[in-house]
């Protein structure tokens, strides 16, 4: 997680005297650059600029309200090492500490992104099926573990919660639409896998007779199951606000709702309806506890989140040397 953050805006030639004076009035900004008409298309000027993580939110809603990213455009990339008295003192000056704090921004277009369908997405979403089914079929818990950090599922469901939290209804239809498609693409994928092997006769005798110690948990569904899957909501929201990666595969691992989606395809072809019943509520439990609960997580981690007043300064009347024409080119 970067502590500085470096930002470059193409800002019209209208609003860089507001822009710049509000940059250099604000703690958490330091190493300013302004290159005058260099950007072309859009026209207008750069400014370059480093911000503390602190101030990135404000400073990004600030630029924002002000129209910048409709006239021009705001870039902003992680800086991995910077060595100077100026940003160490922004980031000694900026409010709150670095580790603490969520850039909305980039969660919003991670957690979009994520939520799409697309055909890299299905393709995990099959692969990840078959790879669960054959654990249930085996009783396998190594591949049960592989098969849930293959599956994209986690992307759709906090895309749910980061919709129904903000209230961004088309986020929430095409992360539904991506949630259901994964899902019935899941069960058709594992339906298929365990046909073929039934005609083939290759259906393990431990499946069949119930005799599957460790995976049989997948289609009984119980209190423990809701308590995993609350506490795997809340785990899986901070890791991504926080950039953890390593904790958001503990957070696959833990929920069940790509093992429900194989078992519930596997038992439709053996003809087990106690078992698909089992499997799609514990999809329902996982499902409802995984969103409820990431939305709340959101909210309390948006609660949490500092904010100003700060704005832009009103535009100032312009003077002789604004309004005087540029000089000729030189032939």
């Amino acid at each position: 997680m970067a502590a500085l953050l470096h930002a470059r805006l193409v800002v019209a030639e209208d609003t860089r005297e507001r822009i710049v004076a509000f940059l250099q009035d604000h703690v958490g900004v330091t190493n300013i650059v302004v290159v005058r008409g260099a950007a072309v298309q859009p026209a207008g000027d750069l400014v370059l600029f480093d911000v503390a993580r602190e101030s990135a939110n404000e400073v990004l809603r600030v630029l924002q309200a002000a129209g910048v990213h409709h006239a021009g455009s705001i870039d902003l990339e992680h800086v991995e090492l910077s060595l100077g008295r100026a940003a160490a003192a922004a980031q000694a000056a900026a409010p709150g500490e670095a580790e603490a704090t969520v850039l909305w921004a980039e969660v919003d277009e991670a957690v979009d992104a994520a939520g799409r369908w697309s055909a890299g997405y299905l393709a995990y979403f099959l692969v990840a099926a078959v790879i669960t089914a054959v654990a249930i079929l085996v009783d396998s818990t190594v591949l049960l573990v592989g098969g849930m950090v293959v599956g994209p599922e986690f992307g759709p469901l906090v895309a749910v919660s980061l919709a129904l939290e903000r209230g961004r209804w088309g986020m929430l239809r095409r992360a539904t639409v991506a949630l259901v498609g994964g899902t019935v693409a899941g069960v058709a994928a594992s339906l298929a896998l365990a046909l073929v092997l039934r005609a083939l006769g290759r259906i393990p005798d431990t499946y069949t007779s119930g005799a599957r110690p460790l995976t049989r948990f997948v289609s009984e569904p119980d209190e423990f199951s809701a308590i995993v899957a609350c506490a795997a909501a809340v785990a899986g929201v901070l890791a991504l606000t926080q950039e953890r990666a390593g904790a958001l595969v503990g957070v696959l691992v833990s929920v069940t709702t790509l093992p429900a989606i194989a078992a519930a395809g596997v038992a439709l072809a053996v003809g087990d309806g106690g078992e698909v019943l089992g499997s799609l509520s514990q999809l329902g439990i996982n499902v409802a506890c995984l969103v409820g609960v990431g939305a709340l997580t959101l909210r309390v981690l948006r609660r949490l989140t500092p904010r100003t007043l700060t704005a832009l300064a009103p535009p100032r009347q312009p003077d002789e040397r604004a309004t005087r024409p540029l000089p000729p080119a030189p032939r």
